[in-house]
């Protein structure tokens, strides 16, 4: 269905209602695993599981650089100093302190929690897919050399191996590996066509208008005047970041959301929404190239799934990496809900919600079914663990053939590697 300029995609839909009535999704890529929403349907009569290709984003996180935290934090105290701050600037400028101490030595590390997601996930997987996970079965699970994601492995592995210690399971984390877990390309780093130029430039134009600092720092400081307008919005937006990030750190007994007013928290949400959606989504206004760095990924996923429906052993597959390689998948594969497409930012987040496609340990599973005695291979694919449609026609519910599948993102795969070389 369009309407003005953009493709609504209904289950992408958000608003300022919903981040309200919970604020943790205002942190987009920093919201916390929520957990599957829907229950896994029935396969079709006959059919059993017998192997799941799977892809998972680290777990939550400490923000990647201390960095944000410790630069606010001295800006408070160096102003509480000049006897310039409020008393809730004061509050601000101890809890910042506690943020720190808390954060050092440990950039981008993966948090306790995200440690948690991992187990439970892995839990899910077991239990729903008991067939994939008997008595000798092989699991071969590979890692993003990033330590984050090593932990994140090690994390689901521990746990499938305590639910049954008869699985024979091998773990890598190698150089080797990173042209497909997650092909390196700088977040900035796009072609240089005149298309991603007019979406920087719009992108900026809307950033800066959903930055409006003003209100907080007349609650931080007693002159409205102490910070000029670069350094204020440098300060709020920083102090977003935390407040978003704070949900993966629950060993800290407060939260920061509420220095920000519910529309503030939209206004900042919608920014960091569309640098996502620039960045790897299916834009109408961008080249297209940002899906394309999974085309490596995607070609893994068909390769190593052909071995398995031959029988060659392996169970599951597992793979443990990025939001900047899990995103691009999503939209390559054209997931919903990440098929929104949409030519207004202003409009973005009614088709395309990030926190939607990649909290933290965000995953993609392709579970393989086939009957005893028959060839035929189906499967389904989940997006966070819930059941997902794909742009072909299905076999029956949310359940493909391989072998239409196969032929489908083939050509994507071949057509994202080729035009990307």
């Amino acid at each position: 269905m369009l309407i003005a300029g953009l493709t609504l995609t209904v289950s992408a839909q958000t608003s300022m209602e919903e981040l309200t009535a919970n604020p943790a999704k205002s942190g987009g890529n920093y919201y916390a695993y929520p957990g599957p929403a829907s229950k896994a349907t029935e396969a079709p009569a006959g059919y059993e599981p017998f192997y799941i290709s799977h892809y998972g984003r680290h777990g939550s996180r400490y923000m990647t650089s201390s960095g944000e935290a410790k630069d606010a934090y001295n800006l408070l105290n160096t102003a509480d100093q000049n006897g310039k701050l409020t008393k809730l600037g004061k509050q601000v400028r101890d809890e910042l302190k506690v943020v720190v101490n808390n954060m050092e030595g440990r950039s981008g590390d993966l948090t306790p929690l995200g440690r948690q997601q991992h187990q439970g996930i892995a839990q899910r997987m077991y239990h729903n897919y008991p067939q994939v996970f008997a008595d000798g079965s092989a699991i071969d699970a590979r890692s993003s050399v990033v330590t984050r994601c090593v932990l994140s492995m090690d994390a689901f592995c521990q746990e499938l191996k305590g639910l049954n210690p008869k699985l024979i399971i091998t773990n890598d984390a190698s150089q080797h590996d990173m042209y497909y877990i997650c092909k390196e390309r700088g977040h900035h780093d796009r072609k240089g066509s005149n298309t991603d130029a007019t979406w920087d430039a719009s992108y900026e134009v809307f950033a800066a208008a959903k930055s409006n600092p003003e209100r907080l720092m007349k609650k931080l400081f007693t002159s409205a005047d102490y910070l000029e307008a670069e350094p204020a919005g440098k300060l709020s937006r920083s102090l977003f970041n935390i407040a978003c990030d704070l949900q993966d750190m629950p060993n800290i007994n407060f939260e920061m959301f509420s220095l920000f007013t519910p529309q503030e928290r939209f206004d900042y949400w919608q920014a960091q929404n569309a640098w996502w959606y620039g960045w790897a989504g299916l834009s109408p206004l961008q080249d297209g190239n940002g899906p394309k760095i999974a085309g490596n990924l995607l070609q893994n996923i068909i390769d190593e799934a052909d071995k398995a429906v031959a029988q060659k052993g392996t169970s599951a597959t597992l793979r443990f990496g990025h939001d900047t390689g899990i995103l691009p998948l999503i939209s390559l594969m054209q997931l919903q809900p990440g098929t929104g497409r949409a030519t207004r930012l202003d409009s973005l987040y009614m088709v395309w919600t990030d926190f939607k496609l990649i909290p933290m340990a965000a995953n993609v599973q392709l579970i393989f079914y086939r009957k005893p005695g028959d060839s035929d291979v189906l499967l389904k694919v989940l997006l966070n663990e819930n059941e997902v449609a794909l742009p072909f026609k299905a076999y029956t519910g949310n359940y493909y053939r391989w072998s239409d599948f196969k032929n489908f993102y083939q050509k994507v795969a071949d057509n994202a590697n080729n035009s990307s070389n």
